[in-house]
């Protein structure tokens, strides 16, 4: 299956091409075909019309030949007497002889001349091969059907027993004076001669073109070709009742100068009729195609030929153009797979076409945000690891401290130190809480228990007095929070909120309330210390407790929980931490360790 872009585009381009050119070369074929079909059809039919006013000259000198000796007077006084003795009637024989020999030998298409009368009935051995018997004619077959129809006409194509020869002929009455028919006059044209004179060649063995001859009836009077031959001649002729002759069919019957197409057994044929002639006859020929339109064709083959070379020539132009189109996407794909690798910083250049130049763009902007993005994914994950390694040194010193001072609350209470005991107790307890077992999350009442310790300790250390106040709502205590988060802030209030007035009282308030849309609580620590420098931000704060407790916070529930320091109105600092709600352990100690955290 193909699948590069680069060979979709030379498929397709070959594809419309080869279908474009073929679509032009099929177009060009049938016009040129259709074309010079017509003028073929119409040069045919003027040669065709010529050879049939050329046929006028002999069909015309056959017929004066019959007329000729019919009317002539010599033969006209002789069929006019009767009861002749031996003698004239030799005489008369003599000159019929003589007189139809004359004639044969002045007209070159007549083969022969025969008359045929029973004026010599009585004189039997005068009869020859020019003047016969009137039986000898009506006899034949054909002449009955012949004779009732005309006076005078041609006969078409038949077999004279005599001369064992086809012949055409034309029969004409011998009229006496009184208009009686006293015989007949045959003159007879060989068949295989007498289409010859349509054109000078032969045309059984140069033209394999049938020819029909037509007279002023329309009958047919001679055809070139066997109807073996031309199976095609039986589809457009059709015998006439009770007559001799065939015609064509009633659709050309009537037909003059004119030319079409018909078919034949899946073959073509181009039918020619000529227009009349100065006799008013006809002729008609059948043209196979394929040998007619053979240059034709393989012009049109020659056309296809070219086609397929220009189609052959334009592949390697298509792929130089292909490729030339598809190039900044191959640098794109290149620059992808580097992408893929890891390397981020890797830019396409800019393209002059304008999709292109969008999507070298997108490309080069899509990186840039993948590397800072990357950059960014590392320095997180460094402070993550900076996290984790305080919150484990925090542990590790917990550990030691709390067992150290466990020994010593109970040497303390030995020595009866109880004020001792009691200070090293809170102290402990703030250990235990820090450690947790581990877990990064403890119930609020834990934090806030934490907090109280380190109050009670520090009631001890500080000069001044400690008003220490929690309002937390006790359903809020059951909530989980980030262990270890307010008593860094209780540390700093008592640390630089008082150390210019140590006459003051301190007063320090946590409290507890619902925040947002009663999605997360919120943690206040107050006092009514120092308060903050003028524009006071957390980058002035110089230790790393408070930003331990950002990160932490930001770690484990999300950067939109924060904490917030600022100023109050009557003095002090106030300290809002935001968290989310967590009524059941967010992180186990499997968990953490199991995230990494």
């Amino acid at each position: 299956m193909i699948r590069k872009l680069k060979t979709m585009m030379v498929v397709c381009f070959v594809f419309v091409n080869a279908l474009f050119l073929a679509g032009v070369s099929y177009s060009s074929y049938q016009y040129f075909f259709n074309f010079t079909s017509e003028e073929i059809s119409e040069a045919k039919l003027t040669l065709l019309n010529e050879s049939a006013n050329k046929l006028s000259g002999v069909i015309q000198n056959v017929r004066e030949a019959g007329t000729f000796i019919a009317i002539d007077r010599t033969v006209v006084d002789i069929f006019d007497k009767s009861d002749i003795s031996p003698y004239e009637a030799l005489v008369e024989r003599n000159e019929l002889k003589n007189l139809v020999n004359n004639v044969a030998s002045l007209k070159q298409e007549v083969y022969s001349v025969e008359i045929y009368t029973d004026r010599y009935q009585d004189h039997a051995y005068l009869y020859d091969y020019n003047v016969q018997p009137e039986t000898n004619l009506t006899e034949k077959a054909w002449f009955e059907p012949f004779i009732e129809n005309v006076d005078n006409g041609w006969v078409p194509r038949h077999t004279d027993e005599l001369m064992d020869r086809e012949m055409i002929s034309y029969v004409h009455r011998i009229l006496n004076q009184r208009s009686e028919t006293v015989g007949y006059i045959k003159v007879n044209v060989l068949a295989e001669n007498f289409l010859e004179y349509l054109v000078d060649m032969d045309l059984y063995d140069e033209i394999n073109e049938p020819f029909i001859l037509l007279n002023t009836g329309g009958r047919i009077i001679a055809e070139t070709h066997s109807r073996e031959e031309f199976p095609v001649l039986n589809d457009i002729t059709v015998p006439v009742e009770d007559e001799i002759y065939e015609r064509l069919i009633p659709e050309y019957d009537e037909l003059t100068d004119h030319h079409q197409l018909i078919r034949k057994d899946n073959e073509y044929y181009l039918l020619l009729i000529s227009q009349p002639n100065y006799e008013q006859w006809r002729l008609v020929q059948v043209i196979p195609v394929d040998d007619l339109y053979a240059e034709t064709q393989e012009l049109g083959i020659n056309v296809l030929v070219i086609g397929l070379i220009a189609i052959l020539l334009s592949i390697p132009i298509v792929y130089g153009i292909g490729k030339w189109i598809t190039k900044p996407i191959s640098h794109m794909v290149k620059a992808m797979h580097k992408v893929e690798k890891g390397q981020f910083d890797v830019q396409v250049k800019r393209h002059y076409v304008e999709e292109y130049d969008i999507l070298g763009k997108n490309f080069n902007q899509m990186t840039n945000e993948l590397s800072e993005l990357l950059e960014k994914l590392e320095q997180e994950n460094t402070n993550r690891r900076e996290a984790e390694m305080r919150a484990l040194q925090s542990q590790i010193m917990p550990h030691f401290l709390y067992n150290t001072l466990d020994m010593i609350k109970w040497k303390s209470l030995d020595h009866d130190a109880e004020d001792v005991g009691d200070m090293v107790n809170k102290l402990s307890k703030m250990l235990r809480i820090g450690l947790s077992g581990g877990l990064k999350f403890i119930r609020l009442r834990d934090e806030l228990d934490h907090a109280k310790c380190y109050i009670d300790i520090q009631k001890q250390r500080q000069p001044q007095a400690i008003d220490y106040k929690v309002r937390v709502p006790a359903w809020m205590k059951d909530y989980y929070v980030p262990k270890i988060i307010l008593q860094l802030f209780i540390e700093n209030s008592i640390k630089h909120g008082y150390h210019n007035v140590e006459s003051r009282k301190m007063e320090i308030n946590v409290q507890g309330e619902m925040c947002g849309k009663n999605d997360c609580i919120k943690l206040t620590v107050l006092d009514n210390g120092t308060g903050l420098p003028d524009n006071w931000n957390f980058s002035d704060a110089k230790g790393i407790g408070i930003q331990n407790v950002r990160e932490r916070i930001a770690m484990y529930c999300g950067e939109q929980f924060d904490v917030d320091i600022y100023n109050r109105e009557k003095g002090g600092v106030i300290v809002e931490i935001r968290l989310p709600i967590y009524k059941e352990q967010p992180f186990t100690k499997g968990q953490a360790e199991e995230s990494g955290e």
